[in-house]
């Protein structure tokens, strides 16, 4: 059966978004077998992205945990990755002064703990490099490594003391270096919404924990380490209050590792067990790993968990804006990576709602091919209102309603002429139709009492033809015998004509009963289809109000979500008129959204309103066209056979 055309998807380059044939099993990535260079530097340290890996990586359709891991060079970062792939090899570990690891390296491997749930693992290069001697490469690498992550694990050595913190000053600047909420400045505290969990991993950390006489954990240190001191300088005070203020307290651990074991263990770390080292070192870094294991996946604020190829787009974006020296805007990196987000959810639904439309046996009775529409249509907007990414205004689902339609009155049209196809079968089928067929054709009717013979023969035909399609509607088999009806008038005619058992009176009253009678056969269909029309438009209307109340209702709950995350950042700083700021700009963020919503709606409203004149235009004209239709193949079987 020929199925009707659908609306052209929306044009996605092949490096934004892959095909939905494309997504590979883990077996069949390379990036899920061994550790691939995902982001290098070439020339002057400037950034680009390894093509063929972030390919592979769009081709991961599951959650993501993205867990980054920063920090000085030399201190353990890709031993302690290796953990967390549960592997003894992968990343490269090094066991001289050089730093190994170039760039950002990246493994995938399956969630140990996560059904259906990848875990990304992102090894940069170390921080303070000599050989590199290049701050600003340093900074680059690390907002890029913190924008990607859901989990940001901070590995240096010893103590965290005023030395270490002092090699954290580019956490100082990463307000001016990360755009979000139209701002980049150090009061654009809105960006804990975006920024990932802090860990900090203390390796060989020999201090006791004790203070005042009490034990400590490395939490309570973490944080009373983070403090401000009134008697310190600027300088002392801001790297920590920086760490404070985008790093979320609840979101923010520290780990103290001992020594694996002595110097001969620290130089063979890749080649010996993890049992080989001692178990205070095993009991530390099984909690970290049980620790990252538990974190959710990364999220686009309050929405969906990003996946493949949302951490595809969003690596793009930034690397793009790093490399041009630009200031990585968080919004649009969201933005775009929702959009083919979306785009792939709605080809998705379409695809979902075809294949169920698809699946009938046409002809199918109107009544029952609507039913079957709402249920497809119900199903797959369910498919969307559950994977869509930030859908300003719902319009993503609003334009895959709009495809639905067309698809659902080209579906409607074909089934229509397949309604035609059938009733002219079942027609020509008919035994009493072959009986009239004979009568005709020897021109049986055309004798004395031949008129009221025809009469009977042509009821008899009607009936058993109504009989036979009983569970269609009139108006549907009305068509097809109104134009053999039409037919058949000159031959009535002619049978008249011949009849002398009837008076010229009773021929005439014959004549004109026919004529009334056929014009009241067409202003019945006629009627028959207008109100048909305005059932299904009125179902329609039903449906979108009722959709119209739950896209309001999901808007107002996301709302609900993005303004409790942003009332938490707030109520976790303690000074009431920073507070109050960060109050104005989310009320101002949800304000101008609001704006951009309203805006939107209006648009595709009217465009709808269009659509949908449009399409009462072409059924009129479709109606008009039929109205004249002749059943070629019945005329076929009565006049020449």
């Amino acid at each position: 059966m020929k199925r009707p055309d659908s609306a052209p998807p929306a044009v996605i380059t092949e490096k934004e978004m892959p095909s939905r044939e494309t997504y590979l099993s883990t077996t069949d990535s390379s990036v899920f077998k061994v550790p691939q260079c995902l982001v290098r530097a070439r020339g002057e340290n400037l950034l680009e992205v390894c093509e063929d890996v972030l390919d592979e990586i769009s081709r991961i359709d599951t959650p993501c945990v993205i867990v980054a891991i920063a920090g000085p060079y030399r201190t353990g970062k890709s031993y302690l990755m290796n953990r967390l792939a549960d592997a003894q090899t992968g990343f490269a570990i090094g066991d001289t002064i050089q730093s190994t690891t170039k760039g950002i390296w990246v493994w995938c491997r399956d969630h140990p703990e996560q059904k259906d749930t990848v875990l990304i693992l992102l090894d940069t290069e170390g921080i303070g490099d000599v050989e590199k001697g290049d701050s600003n490469h340093d900074n680059r690498i690390f907002t890029l490594a913190t924008l990607l992550s859901s989990v940001l694990v901070y590995n240096m050595k010893g103590a965290f003391d005023q030395e270490a913190v002092n090699k954290l000053s580019f956490v100082s600047e990463m307000s001016k270096n990360i755009k979000f909420g139209g701002r980049c400045d150090e009061e654009n505290l809105l960006l804990q919404s975006v920024l990932p969990g802090f860990v900090l991993a203390l390796r060989d950390f020999s201090l006791k924990l004790m203070k005042d006489g009490r034990k400590i954990t490395p939490d309570e240190y973490f944080e009373e380490s983070l403090e401000s001191k009134t008697d310190k300088s600027v300088s002392f005070n801001k790297p920590r209050e920086c760490i404070r203020k985008f790093f979320q307290q609840d979101k923010r651990r520290c780990f103290a590792f001992p020594p694996p074991g002595d110097i001969d263990i620290l130089e063979n770390l890749e080649c010996l067990t993890f049992e080989d080292l001692s178990k205070r070192f095993q009991t530390v870094a099984a909690m970290i790993v049980s620790y990252i294991y538990s974190q959710k996946p990364k999220q686009l604020q309050v929405s969906k968990p990003v996946n493949g190829p949302m951490f595809a787009t969003l690596t793009r974006k930034y690397v793009d804006a790093l490399a041009r020296g630009a200031v990585p805007d968080v919004d649009d990196a969201f933005a775009s990576a929702a959009k083919i987000e979306n785009e792939r959810v709605k080809d998705e639904c379409m695809d979902m709602f075809r294949l169920r439309i698809e699946d009938v046996d046409l002809p199918l009775p109107s009544s029952s091919l609507d039913k079957h529409f709402t249920e497809a249509r119900c199903s797959a907007l369910e498919y969307m209102s559950t994977n869509v990414v930030q859908d300003v205004a719902s319009l993503i689902e609003k334009h895959a309603l709009m495809e639905m339609d067309l698809f659902r009155q080209q579906f409607q049209r074909q089934n229509e002429e397949e309604i035609e196809k059938h009733c002219t079968n079942v027609l020509l089928g008919l035994a009493s139709f072959s009986n009239l067929q004979a009568g005709l054709q020897n021109k049986g009717y055309e004798v004395i009492g031949g008129h009221r013979k025809f009469k009977q023969d042509v009821d008899m035909v009607r009936q058993e033809y109504e009989q036979a399609l009983r569970n269609y509607e009139q108006r549907e088999i009305g068509l097809v015998w109104k134009s053999f009806a039409k037919q058949l008038g000159p031959k009535e005619t002619k049978i008249l004509d011949k009849d002398d058992e009837l008076s010229k009176e009773e021929k005439k009253r014959e004549k004109e009963e026919n004529e009334i009678s056929m014009k009241r056969m067409k202003i019945e269909l006629d009627k028959a289809n207008q109100n048909a029309l305005h059932k299904q438009m009125k179902e329609l209307d039903e449906q979108q109000k009722k959709l119209n109340t739950e896209l309001r209702r999901r808007d107002k709950e996301h709302e609900d979500k993005v303004t409790a995350l942003q009332d938490k950042i707030a109520s976790l700083e303690s000074n009431k008129e920073v507070q109050k700021k960060m109050l104005d700009q989310i009320t101002s963020l949800l304000e101008e959204d609001k704006r951009e919503k309203k805006k939107a709606n209006k648009k595709l409203e009217e465009k709808h309103r269009r659509e949908r004149e449009k399409r009462e235009e072409l059924e009129q004209k479709e109606r008009e066209r039929k109205g004249g239709f002749v059943i070629n193949r019945v005329l076929n079987a009565l006049w020449n056979n």
